[in-house]
């Protein structure tokens, strides 16, 4: 499973707290490392401004968590809630923590570009593409969730990362 996002650091979270800010936290499974053992946790903070929009943005992605037993939605405002934050960026023992950053350039592997390819052509035929075809492909979080979108010939549409990840179509042509 791909993972782009950054660790969560000191400095980080300093530079993102050069205003207020809102965090929610979430469980995120694609930053487990193949050879954790069962007891790290691997948790997901997605950072909103401290603005009226963004803190719509914020409740409602906290909505979407319900079932998430580590959702919380932080308030860097409130001296608890920044302790905690800062607490989270020193990488407890037993957490991993990641911020919805991403360090580098986001660029899809050899294996994924044949997997979206395949992907189109089964689950798009109507887009009538083929791998000679020039497809563009972004990456793009909502919600702590990722989609790539996909756009060809002035057709467009978003998918879930782990869709694409998960098909398991034939992908030579």
């Amino acid at each position: 499973m791909l993972n782009p996002y950054s660790l969560l650091t000191p400095r980080i979270l300093e530079g993102l707290l050069q205003q207020p800010m809102y965090f929610v936290r979430q469980e995120y499974r694609r930053g487990a490392f193949l050879y954790d053992s069962g007891d790290t946790v691997t948790l997901l903070l997605s950072h909103y401004p401290k603005h009226e929009i963004e803190k719509e943005r914020a409740e409602r992605h906290m909505r979407l968590l319900l079932k998430d037993s580590y959702r919380f939605l932080y308030d860097s405002t409130i001296r608890e809630h920044l302790e905690k934050l800062k607490i989270a960026s020193l990488q407890p023992e037993g957490y991993r923590i990641y911020i919805n950053l991403m360090a580098t350039k986001w660029k899809a592997s050899p294996l994924l570009k044949l997997k979206i390819s395949g992907y189109v052509r089964e689950r798009l035929p109507w887009w009538d593409y083929t791998t000679s075809d020039k497809l563009k492909v972004t990456l793009k979080e909502r919600y702590g969730e990722l989609f790539l979108a996909l756009l060809w010939r002035g057709q467009q549409t978003e998918v879930l990362l782990e869709e694409i990840e998960k098909f398991t179509a034939c992908v030579m042509t």
